[in-house]
């Protein structure tokens, strides 16, 4: 009989509200034999977390004294997702596995079950693959110096499941390429979602697909999903991302190129904004109405509704 291994999971956050805590304790709820911490980041100091939940906090000057680099001056911890795990195996060290999973995902998951099924299959590293063509990724030049092409892939790592020793290389490769990035022989800084498989395939490490264990059909980057809308799914269903109201409307708005399509009819994105009162969004989609036509060559308006 496969033992459940002992495993922690980490919900990642860098904000807190009364969404966040509800997608905080629905989690919970699904948790048999496993621990669930908060792994927050409060760099800003805003990320107030109430005292009865099991946090660990950490900022961006805790990696800096780890020798860990950023590579980028935006956003390192979503460049970097992995640090977060980093920082807290250092200090609970004791799990088989470590499971990252973000705070926009929302899930149907049995979690002694499934760790039981990874731990049989001696997974090291469980995500799903990106099916995109890795050459027009937006960080693929991150990667290309660093890699062969042969070895490029990027994976979906919302939710993440780590072996313990999959969480020591991962570090210890983390350090080293810190040390070549602060002497200069590595130029560009690899994007965690490329690093984390890369590095464990190379290692000769056991990565598993995250869609055998889980129904991943609505698990990607976008679009996103309303809070509402998944709140029955699908045995070993899980969704990303999820949001409430305000964030799903500027998701919407953000990953629409064309926001001139709400006054298509029968548009999906003017369907998905119709559903709520006009007030709610109508300033981000002013506001991205403007953005696009200061993006438009001159003469090119009367183009733009066809």
């Amino acid at each position: 009989m496969v033992r459940t291994p002992k495993y922690a999971i980490l919900f990642r956050t860098h904000v807190w509200d009364s969404f966040v805590e509800r997608q905080f304790l629905r989690l919970r709820s699904m948790i048999g034999n496993g621990d669930l911490f908060i792994v927050a980041n409060n760099t800003t100091g805003k990320c107030r977390i109430p005292d009865n939940f099991p946090v660990v906090i950490f900022h961006e000057a805790d990696f800096r004294d780890q020798g860990l680099e950023f590579g980028v001056k935006v956003n390192p911890m979503w460049y970097n997702v992995d640090y977060a795990l980093y920082f807290f195996a250092d200090r609970y060290d004791k799990y088989d596995y470590y499971i990252l999973f973000e705070y926009d995902v929302r899930g149907n998951i049995n979690f002694d079950r499934l760790m039981e099924n990874i731990c049989r299959d001696g997974s090291d590293l469980v995500g799903l693959t990106s099916k995109d063509i890795f050459r027009e990724w937006y960080f693929y030049r991150s990667c290309s110096d660093l890699y062969r092409e042969r070895d490029l892939t990027k994976t979906f790592l919302q939710i993440g499941i780590f072996s313990r020793r999959a969480v020591s290389l991962l570090y210890q490769r983390r350090l080293a390429l810190s040390e070549q990035f602060r002497s200069g022989s590595l130029k560009y800084w690899p994007h965690c979602e490329a690093f984390i498989p890369i590095e464990t395939r190379l290692a000769g490490y056991h990565y598993t697909e995250l869609s055998k264990y889980l129904d991943v059909r609505r698990y990607s980057h976008e679009p996103a999903y309303l809070e509402e809308d998944t709140h029955i799914l699908l045995e070993n269903e899980v969704v990303h991302p999820v949001l409430d109201r305000e964030r799903y409307i500027a998701s919407t708005i953000r990953y629409e190129g064309r926001p001139e399509k709400f006054f298509v009819p029968k548009s999906i994105f003017g369907k998905r904004l119709r559903r709520f009162p006009v007030s709610t969004y109508i300033f981000p989609l002013f506001l991205a109405l403007w953005h696009r036509i200061r993006m438009l060559p001159a003469g090119i308006m009367g183009k733009v509704f066809h």
